[in-house]
């Protein structure tokens, strides 16, 4: 439920901000590029910080589905739709934040597409076959050349 002090804008922004952090906190605590502790423990001191600020204007819902449990047995929708669209923007902001500014990645476009279709191992793998049969020609051409 959203305090009725607060405007549905504002509830909307302060799902997107809290919603935000959180997400940057999990990308950032479990990055294989950044040095870090548990990534639990930072996590779960994000979420109780989030929720403490949260509380108090809307409850703090994070997560649809957090908040459509609770719509579901209490039979309440009339604001529901603030903790839908108030977290997946926060999460996809989060997600372009933390990707193209924080700690952008070098990968090209082709090898984007090939991530997001689930086809980056496949050319992975295909890419670095030729180079070793290329390599170990090579090398057998020279072998062969200082033998002959």
């Amino acid at each position: 439920m959203v305090r009725d002090s607060i405007s549905t804008g504002q509830a909307v922004a302060v799902e997107v901000v809290l919603t935000l952090q959180m997400v940057l906190c999990v990308f950032a605590s479990t990055d294989s590029r950044q040095a870090s502790g548990s990534p639990a423990t930072v996590i779960a001191a994000s979420m109780a910080v989030g929720h403490l600020i949260g509380i108090y204007f809307t409850g703090c819902s994070m997560n649809p589905a957090r908040s459509f449990g609770p719509a579901v047995i209490v039979g309440k929708f009339t604001v529901h739709w603030i903790f839908w669209v108030g977290p997946l923007t926060g999460a996809v902001l989060a997600s372009l934040i933390y990707n193209f500014i924080l700690f952008p990645d070098t990968k090209t476009l082709a090898q984007r597409l090939a991530i997001l279709k689930g086809t980056a191992e496949v050319e992975k793998v295909a890419g670095v076959e030729p180079q070793k049969r290329e390599s170990e020609s090579n090398s057998r051409d020279t072998e062969m050349e200082s033998v002959g």
